[in-house]
């Protein structure tokens, strides 16, 4: 069974399923997946068996399997049938009733254990008026998560952000990549100090609230 029935937005479907958020929307343009619209009817959102759709697709080896579109119909048909019985689930899926399968339940716990990780990266951020005027920060600092992001995308090292953030952790590098990514940034950045001094000069003075 599902473990909750809570929806995703495209960004964090990519996230989560591990393709391309083109390609999310591709599947929602050329079908199978069908928009779950109980936020909003403007959003697209989509349900947590449409995540392990994606993740199964991208992980299907297409010298073996070319799935047309009934074939993407069946498959998710397929897998929102296994997620949903009752009682303990089988390890190996057998795929359209040939001789291939697919270790599915491996695939649904690699899903799930995404969905926590972004999780995660959504309790460690804070947004609030009194700090940097509400941007996304890392929570118990005044770091913004997109600017982690950006040193990380432009090659800085691990290394060298914790040694200019002495405060961070590791983990909270990879989380705040894992939030702008499910999270992207509307509209032009705001300036701050650092467009125009080194970030390691002040970043210390950014650590604390």
């Amino acid at each position: 069974m599902l473990i909750e029935e809570r929806i995703f937005t495209p960004s964090e479907a990519a996230v989560v399923s591990g393709v391309p958020l083109k390609t999310v929307h591709r599947e929602i343009d050329e079908g199978p997946l069908k928009p779950a619209r109980k936020r909003s009817r403007s959003r697209r959102t989509l349900r947590e068996e449409d995540l392990f759709y994606l993740a199964v697709a991208k992980g299907l080896d297409t010298r073996l399997v070319q799935l047309t579109s009934e074939g993407k119909g069946k498959l998710h048909d397929a897998i929102v049938m296994y997620c949903r019985k009752r009682g303990p689930a089988k390890r190996e899926f057998p795929l359209f009733g040939g001789g291939l399968s697919l270790d599915l339940k491996r695939v649904l716990e690699e899903v799930r254990s995404r969905v926590e990780r972004l999780e995660r990266a959504r309790r460690l951020v804070v947004e609030e008026p009194e700090i940097r005027g509400g941007e996304p920060c890392i929570r118990g600092t005044r770091i913004g998560v997109y600017e982690v992001s950006s040193m990380l995308e432009q090659d800085t090292s691990e290394e060298e952000i914790l040694e200019g953030f002495p405060s961070l952790k590791r983990e909270q590098l990879e989380l705040a990549k894992i939030f702008a990514q499910a999270y992207p940034r509307k509209g032009r950045p705001p300036r701050h100090p650092w467009h125009q001094t080194p970030w390691r000069e002040i970043s210390r003075s950014e650590t604390r609230r």
